[in-house]
């Protein structure tokens, strides 16, 4: 039976925080982003290990790593860039071909256990996998360089990629290995092969802490899952 590896990018800097630390190791409350990331998954029976990777240059980690879950690893294997990263995580992992690599950022903190029971079991069978997204809720416009509309996009196909993304080991590992250049995300890479991943509809609490203000947006994000959790 395929099993289910979760792999936490950790290694960026996340610049644009504009803070002294990088984005996943602020505090929301008592405990770090990188600590609510990892503890959703941790509650999740068919999830079989989760690494949190980081760079060589990591010394914040330390200090957090004794509150992770037992089957949870912290694995120096970051990379210049987020494909790297994901590629030199794979690379130290035990699994089969067919097992599941389920990626997810380490700065989104709003996603449930039953989310991800059920995205999972949405890909369980599938021969590739895919992402979790939310559609496009405004009107969409191409523009030109000179700030010129050129047409409405047919706003019914687009979506918002989030994470996680989830992909067969071979499949994904291949992809990477494969791509030329720097894929924004697995699902590009995989995209490149010629394969089509599916999308599963995620939730707009599930976006990515970028910048500084967005530190309220997931304190307030938590609130709303914990009273619709509790």
């Amino acid at each position: 039976m395929a099993k289910i590896h979760v792999i936490i990018p950790a290694a960026g800097s996340g610049s644009r925080m504009q803070q002294h630390i990088p984005k996943q190791f602020a505090t929301i409350g008592d405990k770090t982003i990188l600590e609510y990331v990892e503890s959703i998954f941790s509650h999740i029976s068919v999830i079989e290990s989760i690494s949190i990777a980081v760079s060589s240059s990591e010394k914040y980690i330390d200090n957090i790593s004794h509150k992770f879950s037992k089957k949870t690893q912290v694995l120096i294997s970051g990379g210049a860039s987020r494909s790297e990263t994901v590629l030199n995580t794979i690379n130290l992992l035990d699994v089969s071909l067919d097992d599941w690599i389920l990626v997810h950022d380490a700065a989104r903190v709003g996603l449930t256990e039953f989310c991800i029971n059920e995205f999972i079991k949405y890909f369980s069978n599938d021969k590739v996998g895919g992402i979790m997204a939310i559609q496009v809720p405004d009107t969409v416009k191409r523009v030109n360089k000179n700030n010129e509309i050129l047409n409405t996009e047919e706003r019914d196909e687009l979506w918002l990629a989030q994470t996680p993304q989830m992909f067969r080991f071979n499949i994904l590992k291949k992809a990477l290995l494969n791509y030329d250049g720097l894929p924004t995300d697995e699902s590009q890479a995989i995209e490149a092969l010629g394969l089509k991943p599916k999308v599963f509809k995620g939730n707009p609490l599930n976006f990515k802490i970028t910048f500084a203000e967005d530190i309220v947006r997931a304190e307030k994000s938590l609130e709303i899952l914990g009273k619709n959790n509790g």
